[in-house]
């Protein structure tokens, strides 16, 4: 072959080879075009089918709401958004099992996502796992949070944390928690009353009060928190406490028939103490006798309705001992310390012997049951 054929040969192949290579890349962006297509056509369907799911969740049709999100997740396999629509839809349908999966797989690719541990804290916690709960409720409340009113959202979290705890018995874990609650509580008198609850089920009186003072120095015409104060205060047996606390329920709402009664029993034990401090002579012996008579009248009419023999040696002994103080302080001598003690002593012994099943004392005898237990230190 001469050159010149050579020649021709070659340029012929080279322009097949460049027609080919154009069309080559012609056909890639024509399939890749197409791909793209069928890419938003799968993602705007994925988005009918999620938004029939918000529609259908909304009104309560779960099993609905939980078919539709599944096609949406079919459709968009990777997005997270119908992925935890359709666990959360899982998890209202009692679906357990798939919903944790379902999450399980969303936490390996963002482990620190608050949203999927929230969810996975509450799976377990129905389930009754303690360890696992805590656990993912911990994630959530220190792992990455998205979307509008985080603070709020972080707060009702650990609220809901602590309450799974109490009721759960987690006493040992409960009280950190709730100090935490408490440092970050909003300027709201309603959450002081929530954690003010929350620390009397843990035993702690002293944050509970600190708290309803709290919510009282935001609102004080809080009901709630004056009328739950006092009966704290009650139990404590900080009696100028809670006269304080329900002497302003009262005023309130004076048609709370038991506030104004434990306000009623609280003014009687601070006017009829012996043993407060500041008290003149005249006033103790005054108060001991007032104590005396109540105690003996009540001890008389209990003597009057039993028949037990070592029941009645007992009782007509503590009658005689009383008898035998009031005639003292009647001789008009003023009572030592150690005469005013005794003479609560025995108040307190008469009120206990008479407080059975059936005689649960009110009035000044409650108050003066109250005050032999605050001096003596039994418990209420």
């Amino acid at each position: 072959m001469d050159e010149a054929s050579t020649y021709r040969v070659l340029n012929r192949e080279i322009f097949l080879l460049i027609a080919l290579s154009v069309g080559a890349v012609g056909v890639y962006a024509f399939t890749k075009s197409m791909a793209a297509k069928e890419h938003q056509m799968d993602a705007r369907t994925a988005a009918i089918w999620y938004r029939a799911g918000q529609h259908q969740f909304s009104a309560g049709q779960i099993d609905l709401a939980i078919d539709s999100f599944r096609r949406a997740t079919t459709d968009a396999v990777r997005d997270r958004t119908y992925a935890l629509a359709l666990a959360n839809a899982l998890v209202a349908g009692s679906h357990d099992a798939e919903a944790q999966q379902t999450l399980l797989r969303l936490r390996e690719a963002d482990p620190e996502d608050a949203e999927i541990n929230s969810q996975l804290a509450r799976l377990a916690a129905r389930r009754g796992e303690v360890d696992d709960a805590v656990g993912y409720y911990r994630n959530a409340l220190y792992g990455r949070w998205s979307g509008t009113q985080v603070d709020e959202r972080k707060l009702q979290l650990r609220v809901e944390l602590i309450r799974f705890l109490l009721v759960h018995q987690q006493r040992n874990i409960a009280p950190s928690e709730l100090l935490i609650l408490e440092d970050d509580l909003p300027r709201s008198a309603v959450a002081h009353v929530e954690t003010a609850r929350l620390f009397l089920q843990t035993g702690d009186a002293q944050h509970a009060l600190k708290n309803y003072d709290a919510a009282i120095e935001l609102d004080k015409d809080d009901l709630y928190a004056l009328t739950e104060a006092g009966e704290t205060a009650f139990r404590q047996r900080d009696y100028p406490g809670a006269e304080r606390y329900l002497r302003a329920a009262v005023k309130f709402n004076p048609e709370n028939e038991n506030t104004r009664r434990l306000l009623s029993v609280t003014e009687m034990v601070l006017s009829g103490d012996p043993l407060a401090p500041h008290l003149a002579k005249e006033e103790e012996r005054e108060r001991l006798l007032r104590g005396l008579t109540q105690a003996t009248q009540r001890l008389d009419g209990y003597l009057s309705q039993t028949s037990a023999s070592g029941e009645l040696s007992q009782l007509n002994a503590l009658k005689e001992q009383a008898l035998t103080m009031e005639s003292e302080l009647h001789s008009g001598h003023p009572p030592d310390s150690e005469q005013t003690k005794t003479g609560v002593d025995l108040i307190y012994a008469i009120e206990k012997a008479t407080s059975t099943a059936g005689r649960v004392p009110d009035g000044l005898d409650q108050a003066l049951l109250l005050i032999g237990q605050k001096h003596i230190g039994a418990q209420p």
